[in-house]
């Protein structure tokens, strides 16, 4: 018997992270996932946009609704809206940080009440 358990660990095999979430979440991420992606995209396509969420950040922030990490968090992914392919990569991302962020989204008001139906009627 070893001392340590290096042997063991080398045979574990790196868990999804949505392995330990529940199937209703992992339906709900999903459909929360592709609502930001059609957001983005018209984000993408309306620039001005991006000036109404930056408010919304600064206005959830000085009103202690948003932490200070998440604050920093929402800046940086708006600093990346001149480079599409960050921008999108870093919303996308598919952390647990991430996910837990698109759950309390700073993108509301984007998508219209019939865009946000029609996107969840595709799933």
């Amino acid at each position: 018997m070893s001392l340590f358990n290096s042997q063991r660990r080398t045979k574990l095999k790196r868990k999804s992270q949505y392995e330990k979430v529940p199937i209703k979440d992992v339906g709900i991420d999903h459909q929360i996932l592709r609502l930001h992606q059609v957001m983005a995209e018209k984000c993408l396509a309306r620039p001005d946009l991006f000036i109404d969420i930056q408010a919304r950040i600064e206005m959830r922030y000085s009103a202690k609704q948003m932490r200070y990490g998440a604050y920093l968090t929402w800046l940086s992914i708006l600093e990346l809206k001149d480079t599409p392919e960050q921008f999108k990569a870093a919303l996308f991302e598919k952390s647990v940080k991430m996910r837990n962020m698109r759950r309390a989204t700073v993108f509301t008001q984007v998508l219209t009440e019939e865009e946000r139906v029609a996107v969840i009627n595709s799933l």
